[in-house]
């Protein structure tokens, strides 16, 4: 009863009439401001996230959860690797997928351009990575098939500084020299496909070929392959896994999950998402404030019915409670305003991708989005205990005030 009591003087003081109308709208201000952090808070870290979830997909898209490779430069056996990897593994393991790969210079005309040309199995690399969706035109590489030239498959923005379309003819130059003619090996391969991850250091950097013809091209044996990539059942715990095999392999073998490959990438995401939180986290504190002075003002305007109140018999944790009920309403209502239109700003930048970002700084093209419900608790939560905590100091004045000091002069 009594806080069914507490709750309606609470509602009154906050809604109240036409006389008070200034107080009502000085905590509309206040509810506002609460509104706009949350509401900054969740488009942020919504960004910080989708980015995070991005570059995560991304990363383990193109270079899988795991990379395996030697010290030694190639790994000699594929075969016997593998059976070695799927016992120590097991069920954790969901596909293996062995390449070799070179840096190279990729030449169409009088453009030359640095790459990393990867020679996959098709097969394997369509189970062991996501390169298969991120292919905008034509196919994977395919060997040389009669008179027709071997294809190759070039990222985006590697394909863009070649000017390089499909079904156009394409140099590959290898650093090594052939022994007989002392010249660097040169041959020729048609644009069968070109890649578009979204993340500016693949598309700019790195081209496919057959295995065979990679093999042939750099003279390595059949049996041999640079690297092997692990794709696991589980990329949160693929660390673990790697350290297994790093165990059981030993030198020169080198086991390193993508968290490693790209740590320093991930830990910089992950700070700034850290100090983001918290200097956006200031606006609501800011706004805390205004809740607070909202409460003086109120405290003021009531103490009449206050202390009528407290003469009638409501206790001092009672009066303390209406203030601190009117607090939570407005840290509450905005919490919910504010998470509601930072949904929908999420949304439209989500569906529109009206903010690109220039993909040579960001790894990525444009701005993702990835709102996650556990964050958003979190954000409200803050909210709603930053608002609280507003409470205490007005609630505790209210609380001790003795009823005749309100009375004193009616």
């Amino acid at each position: 009863m009594a806080s069914n009591i507490v709750q309606t003087v609470a509602r009154r003081f906050l809604t109240g009439k036409k006389r008070n109308a200034f107080l009502s709208f000085i905590a509309l201000v206040s509810l506002f401001g609460v509104c706009l952090g949350v509401a900054a808070l969740t488009v942020v870290m919504g960004v910080m996230e989708g980015f995070e979830t991005q570059l995560r997909s991304i990363i383990t898209g193109t270079h899988s959860h795991i990379v395996l490779y030697s010290s030694r430069q190639m790994i000699p056996n594929q075969v016997e690797m593998e059976d070695r990897l799927r016992s120590i593994g097991g069920s954790a393991i969901q596909a293996l997928g062995p390449y070799v790969f070179s840096e190279v210079m990729v030449a169409k005309g009088p453009r030359v351009v640095g790459a990393i040309v990867e020679g996959i199995e098709v097969d394997s690399a369509k189970r062991s990575t996501d390169l298969e969706k991120h292919l905008s035109e034509g196919d994977f590489p395919k060997a040389k098939e009669g008179e027709n030239l071997p294809t190759i498959v070039l990222g985006a923005n590697l394909a863009e500084a070649l000017d390089a379309k499909t079904e156009d003819e394409v140099n590959v130059i290898s650093p090594f020299f052939d022994q007989e003619s002392l010249q660097p090996r040169s041959r020729k391969f048609r644009v069968g496909g070109i890649i578009a991850t979204g993340m500016y250091e693949y598309d700019s950097k790195y081209s496919l070929l057959n295995a065979d013809e990679a093999r042939d091209f750099f003279h390595i044996p059949s049996s041999a392959v640079s690297a092997i990539k692990i794709k696991t059942n589980d990329p949160d715990h693929s660390q673990e896994l790697a350290a297994k095999i790093q165990k059981e392999l030993g030198y020169p073998y080198r086991a390193r999950d993508w968290t490693e490959l790209n740590r320093n990438l991930l830990y910089a995401v992950k700070l700034q998402k850290a100090v983001i939180f918290v200097i956006l986290t200031a606006i609501i504190i800011v706004a805390a404030f205004n809740i607070m002075s909202t409460l003086m003002m109120m405290m003021s305007e009531k103490k009449k019915e206050m202390s009528i109140l407290k003469a009638m018999g409501l206790s001092p944790r009672r009066s303390a409670g209406i203030f601190m009920r009117v607090g939570m309403l407005i840290g509450l209502s905005g919490a919910t305003a504010g998470i509601t239109l930072g949904l929908f700003l999420c949304g439209i930048l989500a569906k529109t991708r009206l903010i690109r970002l220039p993909a040579d700084i960001y790894f990525i093209s444009y701005l993702p989005v990835d709102v996650r419900p556990q964050t958003l608790l979190v954000i409200a939560a803050c909210a709603v205990v930053v608002a609280m905590l507003a409470t205490l100091y007005p609630s505790y004045r209210i609380a001790v005030e003795s009823p005749v000091e309100g009375l004193r002069y009616e």
